[in-house]
């Protein structure tokens, strides 16, 4: 498995590919940040639903994954 700074270091790939896809560095609403990464994971469950996965599914385990690899909560 991965070392965690490793897997970070994936994600923050994943996350620049999608704002470099989504054409936009940094977005705000009503000029307040919005979170890429909670846009970047609503639409990733958007699509885990769209390919007949249960997206509460996927964040419960994805939740066990982060607590099971990282041996802490949140």
């Amino acid at each position: 498995m991965p070392a965690e700074t490793n897997r970070t270091g994936l994600a923050q790939t994943a996350l620049d590919a999608y704002l470099r896809a989504e054409g936009a560095d940094r977005r705000s609403e009503g000029g307040v940040p919005t979170c890429e990464i909670v846009d970047l994971i609503t639409d990733l469950l958007l699509l885990a639903q769209q390919r007949g996965c249960d997206p509460a599914s996927v964040v419960r385990k994805a939740e066990k994954h982060v607590l099971a690899e990282t041996g802490r909560g949140y």
